[in-house]
């Protein structure tokens, strides 16, 4: 898919490649924040937003930002679905003598690479899997019996629902496997939770679409409710799940303040590129299990922008 937004006279031209699309999720939230400080203040740009046919696509994200680099873009925002498998692409970037701009990460890239993005906006899903892993023993205990969807192999999962982590503190790890961040994958691995492991307690998805699929399975199966499931990141599906009682919890960041970093960063850096930029923005991490914590840590916007009201009201 391919969007374009303000288009003007000789505009600011802004390449934004997600890992995937959806206006509501959480890639959406944060190119809605980008596009808020522009706004804010008054700059005139073109918003490019394109995105991979699934977010296992990591080849087709490659080329989605070349096309950004040959259309003559000045600013290119990637969100990759794995940091460390799209070290080519940021290569490409620097090549062109752009400003290459992460998204959905706080980490820094290894040392032996050489080399750093001008900015990471993000979060540390290494401290994530940590807040989920102590949650999970104080409200559950040792001994539990969990499963975990996990995404695609690789970091982001592997960080998410860290098994050395959660077997450390006493949880009891019965299945797991991989539905590559996919809601339909995930409706099928959990269905074939509920025959093959009735036992199991805790389900742990680590994407939010993973854990709406699961949730999606257990109303299809009549089981609402028996299982304890935890989603990852707190889209607003995910948020409207928990507020019906279906989703017990997911941890929640803030992508609107994750774009909106990257905006002020883009306005500092086109004024002066010899501004000095701060290299990391880390977007606080919160357990969301109930309406009240929705009303206290999730952005507003989340909600507003689709025309919900905010405050959520306590049932």
């Amino acid at each position: 898919m391919s969007v374009v937004i303000s288009a003007q006279a000789e505009p600011l031209k802004i390449g934004y490649a997600p890992s995937t699309w959806d206006p509501s999720d959480f890639h959406g939230m944060m190119g809605s924040g980008v596009e808020a400080a522009l706004d804010k203040a008054g700059v005139d740009y073109e918003f490019l937003i394109r995105a991979p046919s699934v977010e296992t696509a990591q080849t087709e994200q490659l080329g989605i930002v070349e096309d950004f680099i040959a259309q003559g873009i000045d600013y290119i925002l990637i969100n990759p679905a794995d940091a460390k498998v799209q070290r080519v692409t940021y290569e490409k970037v620097l090549e062109a003598g752009l400003p290459l701009i992460v998204g959905n990460y706080s980490t820094p890239f290894p040392e032996e690479w050489g080399f750093q993005p001008t900015m990471l906006s993000g979060y540390s899903h290494k401290d994530a899997g940590v807040i989920l892993a102590n949650y999970l023993v104080e409200k559950h205990g040792a001994g539990t019996k969990i499963a975990i969807i996990h995404g695609i192999p690789g970091q982001i999962t592997d960080d998410r629902a860290n098994e050395e982590l959660l077997t450390s503190l006493g949880l009891d790890i019965v299945y797991k496997d991989h539905a590559d961040f996919d809601r339909i994958k995930a409706y099928d691995k959990m269905e074939r939770i509920l025959s093959v492991h009735p036992d199991v307690e805790v389900v742990i998805a680590t994407s939010s679409s993973m854990a709406v699929g699961a949730v999606e399975a257990t109303l299809a199966n009549g089981v609402e409710g028996k299982y304890a499931i935890y989603g990852a990141g707190g889209t607003l599906e995910e948020l409207r799940y928990i507020e019906d009682g279906l989703l017990t919890a997911a941890w929640i960041r803030d992508p609107v303040a994750m774009g909106e970093a990257v905006g002020e960063m883009i306005i500092a850096h086109s004024a002066d590129p010899n501004a000095e930029i701060e290299p990391i923005f880390n977007s606080p991490i919160h357990m969301i299990d109930s309406v009240e914590k929705i009303n206290t840590h999730v952005n507003p916007v989340i909600y507003t922008s689709m025309d919900l009201e905010f405050p959520r009201p306590v049932k």
